[in-house]
């Protein structure tokens, strides 16, 4: 798997995976977003230095996820989000290791990720856990993981 940084030109198939049903349903928030909320927020993203935004594709070029990191003082939250048409093909997994290398190589000094997932959304319990998470505590139907990162080690 394949990583780079997001660019201003990746906007609409983001809006599309970010505006999915299922997508949605698994988001902490869970409303659609405009196109004119999704271009703000993209730009805004893009110009602050306290977020990665990495999109995760194939060799032969086509995007299959994004994973997005926000940096705080001691730690970064991390999500993810596949190309609908690509979920349920091993992608995931590939994608979270490729992103969590690459922050790791562009932000030194945040060693904690933490992952808040829907307590109802399995799938992504797992890949967080088979990534190298840790279970930390669920709170209002939510779930926490974190990883360190000293520790992690590409699978």
């Amino acid at each position: 798997m394949l990583s780079r940084l997001v660019t201003r030109d990746d906007a609409e198939y983001l809006f599309q995976w970010r505006n999915d049903p299922h997508t949605m349903a698994m988001s902490l928030n869970s409303r659609p977003v405009t196109w004119k909320e999704h271009i703000g927020w993209l730009q805004h993203a893009l110009n602050d230095e306290k977020k990665l935004l990495i999109l995760c594709y194939l060799e032969d070029a086509a995007p299959v996820g994004f994973v997005r990191f926000d940096v705080y003082c001691r730690y970064a939250e991390v999500s993810i989000n596949l190309d609908p048409h690509c979920r349920g093909k091993g992608y995931a997994q590939r994608c979270l290791t490729a992103a969590l290398e690459r922050f790791k190589r562009e932000f030194q000094s945040s060693t904690l990720i933490k992952a808040r997932i829907k307590i109802e959304n399995k799938t992504s319990q797992r890949l967080f856990t088979g990534a190298g998470f840790t279970y930390l505590t669920t709170q209002d139907n939510i779930t926490f993981y974190t990883l360190d990162l000293t520790s992690f080690q590409k699978t």
